[in-house]
């Protein structure tokens, strides 16, 4: 019973809201349709624009994405190229002055012998 009375009186308010609608109304069917039309016609327009420029924007962050993963790819490989060459060059520079060291360290002990032996001529 109660849904009975639900109902009808949805339909009854709907029949009352439409004709308040058609009375209320500044414009006749006629307008009224056509200002819908046009107004459904540029609001598809937007809507069409809208997922276009989204599926633009899709494309160009997948193409800056794959431009983006190759270009660190790319840092990457030089830094290590470059870490690689400084190692090397900072070995060889290790190696010199090593033997530098050792040069001097010689000269050091040659000169105390010749300290040395140069005290005991003297004693």
């Amino acid at each position: 019973m109660k849904a009975k009375k639900v109902l009808s009186g949805m339909v009854i308010g709907g029949v009352v809201a439409g004709i308040a609608t058609l009375l209320a109304t500044p414009k006749s069917g006629y307008e009224t349709r056509r200002t819908l039309i046009a107004s459904k016609n540029e609001y598809l327009g937007s809507i069409k624009d809208i997922k276009d420029s989204a599926v633009e924007l899709k494309n160009t962050v997948a193409t800056a994405s794959k431009e983006g993963k190759a270009s660190i790819q790319t840092f990457i490989t030089d830094v290590k190229t470059a870490i690689f060459e400084w190692k090397l060059e900072t070995e060889e520079n290790k190696k010199g002055l090593q033997e530098d060291v050792m040069e001097l360290e010689d000269s050091i002990k040659d000169l105390e012998t010749e300290l040395a032996a140069a005290n005991s001529k003297e004693k």
